[in-house]
This record gives structure tokens, sequence and C-alpha cells, in this order.
């Protein structure tokens, strides 16, 4: 039977250490754990992820920013998400990992009352911030001294790969009102 090395680096408090230079194999090993994070963890960024998550505002908002400067999500329909249990009340701070761009030309369907989701399967969650989510805004985010090869300059601490500012995931953890 065939053993498949385990990736791992360093870490500090149980979260990746900040590279200060990036190797191609490093560029290997991050590419993988980005995929694993776009699976896993529904993360986007302007490269890769599933086709309509990357809100190029930097929002991840249920109704977008109040000032209209990120738009709503596509499963959003007045105050129903189309996939989760309960009502939005905060549309404007709330999101979860599910979060898509509005696109009329993406139906959408409700999910039947038995088939919705729970909470904490959509990694739904609240934030004091007026700018809603993204990656620029996380606590698990570190600026690097280099960038890789696609022009990503922050880290994830968390996931342990270099992400683009206004990228997002479901494991997203923002700071206080900016």
């Amino acid at each position: 039977m065939n053993k498949r090395p385990i990736l791992t680096d360093p870490q500090r408090d149980g979260l990746f250490t900040v590279p200060n230079k990036i190797t191609t194999e490093d560029e290997v090993r991050y590419a993988k754990r980005r995929q694993d994070s776009v699976r896993v963890s529904q993360y986007a960024d302007s490269k890769c992820g599933l086709p309509n998550t990357f809100d190029e505002a930097g929002g991840y908002l249920c109704g977008g920013r109040e000032d209209g400067s990120s738009p709503a999500c596509n499963k959003l329909a007045g105050r129903e998400c189309l996939i989760r249990f309960r009502p939005i009340n905060n549309p404007h701070h709330q999101s979860c990992g599910f979060w898509e761009v509005l696109n009329a030309g993406d139906p959408e369907g409700r999910y039947s009352r038995r088939g919705k989701l729970g909470d904490e399967r959509i990694g739904f969650g609240s934030t004091k911030s007026d700018l809603g989510f993204s990656c620029e805004r996380c606590e698990y985010k570190a600026d690097m001294l280099v960038t890789d090869s696609e022009g990503r300059g922050s880290f994830c601490r968390l996931k342990g790969h270099p992400v683009e500012d206004r990228a997002c995931c479901e494991d997203n953890e923002p700071k206080g009102k900016e």
C-alpha cells in the first residue's frame, strides 16, 4: 500500500507562522492547502474558489454593505435566506460560508423546510464591522514580507497559505468595528 506524506509547516501557539521567503516547493504546498480551503472552508479569492463566491469589495454580507459598495448575497430573498432555517435579522452585518454574488442569470431555489441548514453547518456569523467580512479584517491574517507568484501578500495563519486581502472563508474571524 502506498503511504502519502503529510505536509506541514512551522507553527506557534496553534497557528502557522508567516514565511519570510517563498520557494517553488512552498508554492506547490500552498496551492494544495488553498484548494483544500476552497473545499473544506468555502475559501474564495480572485483566482480560485467556486464560481461567483468572490466579493471584489470584500464585504461578503447577506444584504451587502448599507452604502451599496458591496453586493448582497444571491441566496437572500427579503429577509429569508434560501438555505438557512431562520430569517436574517441584520443583513448588513451577517453572512455565511455559502455567500455568492448576486446574479440574475443564476436562479436560486428554496430548500425544502426540512432541508434547510443550521447555522453551524453554513458557518453563519455576525460582525460589528460595517465593512463586513474578508481576510483583510480577519484575526488570522498576517502581512508577508514577500508575495507569492500570483501576487498574494497576506498569509492565513489558520490555514497556512497566502491569501488576497479581499478573499474570505467561512472560518473568518472579523476583528471589531472598523
